[in-house]
């Protein structure tokens, strides 16, 4: 009882005492202006004082953890507040920016002695299912302090008393609590691992040399812990944006807040924090407990990617007006309570589960040392931004602190570099926190033994101390060095890789046995394969062209229609809808009927209603057009998307897909190319954009009589004509509906389909929005040349970066094939978060930096296009069998394809109504064009932002599903491909029957007996045979 009593107590002080050290962080970037103004520094000035007190704090780690070991940690957190309380009555008492940076030097110290021992006292007063909520409570009182020294600081740093600048008295103040706060601490906490009685001669028997040995070949087996590296690695990245918004109160005031209103603004940042790490913890501790090795993990690539957007919306798409305060305090509330789950979710946590509990002070120490030394740049780097890269400029000596629009132009300027320092360093994080899927539970499971026996031996000792009178410093102490070697790394990859050769050895074996059975492989099916490829991806050239056609001239039919953005983003709604109604129609289709003919009949209908736009005047003609093109799109592109995935294998997929987006790119670059340069002119009295669709429509009508005549369907060769050709013929439409609809329900229940749907659902929304990129380009006052070249940068950047991604996919398959396509998917989705805010918020909106756009286009489209090549349509055709591809792709379009049709009206009302688009029938006021472009860019980047963040999100859930449901289709995947064709060609003999027995014998050998069924569910076999 007493030594629980013991515990809270200590517990209750280590958290005060957490309280303080935040609340003297968060004393000088509160006052960062007045500061500036007092000592003449600069923000890169002010910027470098943190990087001082990083510096030093970052080498003082080392230090820390030597005297966590040697003394009582309750007293090293004492020294370590007194440390500071000196540092900061210092730097209240300074005149010259020298003197702040030596104080600030010493504050460093303090902190580094602090920081490890609070964190390794909490981790050792809880355990693995109770751990994250424990540091979301250190959190939360860490997060406490900021708020009270922010506020505090902030409500008098503009006063005087007694002739003493407020700034300097919040300086004073803090002090005074922080060596009280030291003096509880050494007199009434309690470090577990030392008795209370006689501690002052413990650890005395060992020489300060051999702690110092010791120390050395602790810290040399924690950095050999892979789950270490990686939260290192993330953690560099991940603080840095942490650091930086030590800048967000001087943006603030900038802008014209007051200090009260930002001293409530940051409140409400810091409380939301608060909140946010203990919901963060709970969640960790929820998530661990039923998913262990990926819960916390997926936790903290959410937050970390939530960040993004969130800061894009604070700093770049909220308007530099202070009477916008509720606004900026919502947005503000919301990103604190989404962004501060890392460290008691995920980071804390961990840490403590992968090294025994006696190494635990050394991990925080040594990660804390790590992490500081690139975070320490992050004020510098902000204040080197701002006044360099964005026009920040400095208040001169002598000019006063009132110019309203300096400070304005100022809060712009630094709210750029913030946002760079926040962009780039979380997509970075989230991206590394994917390797820990395969790190972190070899290294838990490894170090959960290790943690035991010193325990145990902890114990020992203990009670040894109470008996002997003396504890630890004896050099009979043993050290458990765990070796962490690569001899086990990657064991699930490697089994992996070892199925899958012998899968490919099983289908050679069948393929002989097809030989042996008389049918000879010919070179015929192999032509009649790659000209039925060429036809079509000839015909995907064709779809995506129309695609692109109505979108390049969005400008023009707006025009001839008057219509505003809203209603040209319901033509596409209205596209979208009837195509998303029409793919069980098209899954239908593939099923009963030969899969060239259906890509040919699509593009007949898909011409017939290319044909009508261009002779339509009116709204209403043109949406029933648009409706009539959304069954053809329907129609052919599941089909095109199965009959590519019949034509490759495992280890080829990616590379097929990527051909087939390049092809599709090259459609979207010539519809959207011929569009934009016919727009402007006229033919014989006709508009130029009612000439591009007629041409469409021709060249669609060739393009649909090619794929029927000379495309071949393999599951309908025209080499085996007769009997052989129409298999589907001997059912009845009835029949074939039935089997489409069990077949349905088999697909919708695999895990990973569900997760491509989820993430399909948000990832097609950002690609829906970009329709109106060619619109956007224009009204920044580009030509029509102009913006045709720069879309065609993009569309031949995406064609690329699909070819690309495709061919990293196969490869990362190969090497990695659990995690390779979904750690490609992640980098790929991420990037579009930061790359679009350069493209839409970031570049001057003028036509005279073309080569500016066109190089961001091409980065952006080479980066963004990798999910569907590298992950998505591989997947799906591994996840089932040969027959069930076409559902599949149609049931993914048909849900996937719900969302994004609203994203063009979607962003058509947040231009108008959120960001304000005025409608410019005429279309010749130049200045009202460069507003309206503005107002479509921030629309468009809510519309790409949100949906891309949420997508990389989702695709983590994927290294849990996708294995399992891989391993699952593929046998019954290789069996029901080699019985179809068998028997194909047993029902060309007479004696067809006699061969059915043997083929149900090689399908016993090959599966057990009840597989078979289990996954096909078929009932009607008795799942024997």
């Amino acid at each position: 009882m007493a030594a629980a009593e013991a515990g809270r107590r200590t517990l209750a002080l280590v958290n005060l005492a957490a309280i303080m050290e935040r609340a003297d962080e968060a004393l000088l970037p509160a006052v960062y202006r007045e500061v500036g103004a007092a000592l003449h520094a600069t923000p890169m000035g002010l910027g470098a004082l943190t990087l001082c007190r990083s510096f030093v704090q970052a080498a003082c780690y080392p230090l820390a953890a030597y005297a966590a070991v040697r003394y009582n940690r309750a007293h090293v957190v004492a020294a370590g507040a007194f440390l500071w309380a000196a540092a900061t009555f210092l730097v209240a008492v300074s005149d010259t920016f020298t003197q702040v940076a030596v104080a600030r030097g010493l504050n460093g110290v303090g902190l580094a002695l602090v920081t490890p021992a609070i964190q390794s006292l909490v981790a050792d007063c809880s355990d693995d299912n109770t751990r994250g909520s424990a540091f979301g409570w250190l959190q939360l009182t860490g997060n406490i302090g900021s708020v009270l020294g922010g506020l505090f600081s902030l409500m008098i740093a503009s006063t005087t008393i007694m002739g003493i600048a407020g700034w300097r008295i919040a300086f004073h103040i803090v002090a005074l609590i922080s060596v009280i706060v030291g003096a509880l601490v050494r007199l009434f906490a309690v470090d577990p691992h030392f008795c209370n009685i006689q501690e002052g001669d413990q650890l005395l028997h060992k020489s300060p040399w051999e702690e110092m040995k010791d120390l050395i070949i602790e810290a040399r087996a924690v950095v050999k812990i892979p789950s270490f590296q990686i939260i290192v690695a993330q953690g560099v990245t991940g603080s840095f944006p942490w650091s930086a918004l030590s800048f967000a109160p001087m943006w603030l005031e900038l802008m014209g807040f007051t200090h009260n209103m930002t001293g409530l603004l940051t409140t409400t940042f810091a409380l939301a924090s608060s909140l946010g790490g203990l919901l963060g913890g709970k969640m960790g501790d929820y998530l661990a407990v039923r998913h262990p090795n990926s819960g916390r993990i997926v936790l903290s690539q959410i937050s970390s990617a939530s960040a993004i957007p969130l800061a894009a919306l604070l700093l770049l798409g909220l308007p530099d007006d202070s009477s916008s305060g509720f606004v900026h305090g919502f947005v503000m509330f919301i990103m604190g309570l989404s962004i501060s789950w890392n460290g008691p979710a995920t980071n804390n946590p961990i840490f403590a589960e992968i090294v025994p509990e006696r190494s635990r002070t050394s991990i925080y120490a040594l990660d804390r040392s790590f992490e500081s030394v690139l975070a320490s740049f992050a004020p510098p780097v902000v204040g080197f931004l701002a006044e360099h890269a964005y026009g920040y400029n400095p208040i001169s000596y002598g000019a006063g602190v009132s110019n309203v629009g300096r400070d304005k132009s100022n809060a712009a300027a630094l709210a750029k570099a913030l946002y760079t320092a926040i962009a780039i360093p979380m997509l970075l994080c989230c991206f590394i926190y994917s390797l820990l899927y395969s790190t972190y539970p070899r290294d838990r499971e490894r170090a959960r033994m290790d943690s035991l026996i010193a325990s145990e031996l902890q114990q020992i000792e203990l009670e040894r101390c109470h008996r002997a009178g003396g504890y630890a410093g004896r050099k009979d102490a043993t050290v458990i060095d765990v070796e962490y070697s690569a001899e086990e790394s990657g064991d699930d990859d490697e089994k992996a890789l070892i199925h899958y050769h012998a899968e490919q050895s099983g289908s050679f074996s069948i393929k002989t046995i097809r030989i042996v059975m008389g049918q000879q492989p010919e070179a015929e099916p192999e032509r009649e394969r790659r000209r039925t490829l060429l036809l079509v991806n000839l015909a995907s050239i064709m779809e995506r062209a129309d695609e692109a056609l109505l979108p390049a001239v969005y400008r023009e039919v707006g025009a001839a229609l008057h219509a505003t953005p809203t209603e040209l983003g319901a033509l596409t709604l209205c596209r979208s809808i009837v195509q998303a109604a029409c793919y069980p129609l098209a899954a239908y289709a593939a099923a009963r009927h030969n899969r060239a003919h259906v890509i040919a009949v699509g593009a007949f209908l898909w011409a017939a209603a290319t044909f009508l736009v261009a002779i339509s005047d009116t709204f209403l003609q043109v949406a029933i057009a648009r409706g009539l093109n959304g069954i053809g799109l329907a129609l052919v592109v599941p089909s095109i998307q199965s009959l590519v995935a019949d034509s490759s294998d495992d280890g080829t997929r990616g590379s097929a897909f990527g051909w087939l987006q390049l092809a599709s790119s090259l459609g979207l670059i010539s519809g959207g190319f011929v569009g934009l340069l016919l727009a402007q002119t006229t033919v014989f009295g006709i508009d130029g954009w009612r000439v591009a669709f007629h041409l469409v429509a021709i060249i669609s009508v060739f393009v649909g009589i090619l794929n029927w005549f000379f495309a071949v369907d393999p599951h309908f060769p025209m080499s085996n004509a007769g009997s052989c050709d129409r298999p589907a013929s001997k059912q009845s439409a009835r029949q074939v509906v039935e089997e489409m609809i069990k077949e349905a329900k088999l697909v919708v229940q695999i895990p990973t389909f569900q997760i491509f749907v989820a993430q399909g659902v948000s990832g097609s929304f950002p690609w829906s929005a970009l329709s109106f990129t060619s619109m956007w380009l224009e009204l920044i006052g580009f030509s029509h040349r102009d913006t045709a070249f720069l879309m065609t940068t993009f569309w031949v950047a995406t064609s690329f970066g699909g070819l690309l991604g495709g061919k990293m996919g196969d490869f990362l398959a190969l090497r990695y094939p659990n995690a390779g396509r979904i750690v490609l998917s992640q980098i790929s989705a991420g990037s579009a978060v930061p790359l679009a805010a350069v493209l839409l918020l970031g570049l001057p909106d003028d036509p005279s930096k073309g080569i500016a756009y066109g190089i961001v286009l091409f980065i952006m489209g080479l980066f963004i296009s990798w999910n569907g090549p590298a992950t998505n349509m591989p997947i799906r055709a591994e996840i089932v069998p040969e027959k069930s591809r076409t559902s599949i792709y149609a049931l993914d379009m048909c849900f996937e394809s719900i969302l994004p049709s609203f994203a063009p009206p979607i962003v058509g009302i947040l231009a108008q109504r959120v960001y304000g688009y005025r409608p410019d029938d005429k279309g010749k006021s130049v200045q009202l064009d460069r507003e309206n472009a503005a107002s479509l860019a921030k629309a468009l980047y809510t519309s790409i932002a949100i949906p891309f963040t949420i997508c990389t999100s989702i695709y983590s859930f994927l290294y849990c599903s996708y294995p399992r449901d891989r391993e699952r289709a593929r046998m019954q995947y290789l069996i029901e491909s080699e019985l179809q064709q068998m028997e194909q060609g047993s029902s060309c003999f007479e004696g067809g029957d006699k061969e059915l027995p043997w083929i149900a014998g090689a399908a016993d050998i090959l599966m057990p007996a009840g597989e078979e069924r289990f996954l096909t569910g078929d009932d009607d076999d008795g799942g024997e045979g």
